[in-house]
């Protein structure tokens, strides 16, 4: 006997949400963990951006480590590469999860900058062209 009106449809749409649900949760696991690593990269970059500004006037590369790790976190490993007149400044930190369904999980997130030393610092004015 045909199902008269509506009656027909009564589990279907719970069933759909049942199956729909999990992959929603996902999708938004997905976005927020995308969000964190891209907001940790970011900061990276402007720490190694501040280390590097550090570094072209003149201080220290324990001054320029101390201002990258005040900006990307005490955990953050900085390291320094000098060619002449430019110096590159690469920070590095690897966040790992602790808690939760990614618990265990680690990446390891980069960012660099390159400065050119303060002409006083350098001593001569060749080693003013980009590479």
């Amino acid at each position: 006997m045909p199902c008269p009106g509506l009656s027909c449809t009564r589990g279907s749409v719970t069933a759909e949400a049942a199956v729909v649900l999990p992959v929603i949760v996902a999708m938004v696991l997905v976005i927020l963990v995308a969000g964190i690593g891209i907001g940790t990269e970011v900061g990276l970059q402007s720490a190694a951006r501040g280390a590097a500004r550090e570094m072209a006037r003149g201080q220290s590369e324990g001054e320029a480590t101390r201002t990258a790790q005040r900006i990307a976190g005490e955990d953050a490993q900085v390291s320094f590469h000098s060619d002449g007149a430019w110096v590159e400044v690469t920070v590095t930190r690897a966040p790992q999860v602790d808690s939760g369904p990614l618990a265990g999980g680690h990446w390891q997130l980069t960012g660099s900058a390159s400065a050119r030393r303060e002409p006083h610092l350098v001593g001569d004015d060749a080693g003013g062209q980009s590479p």
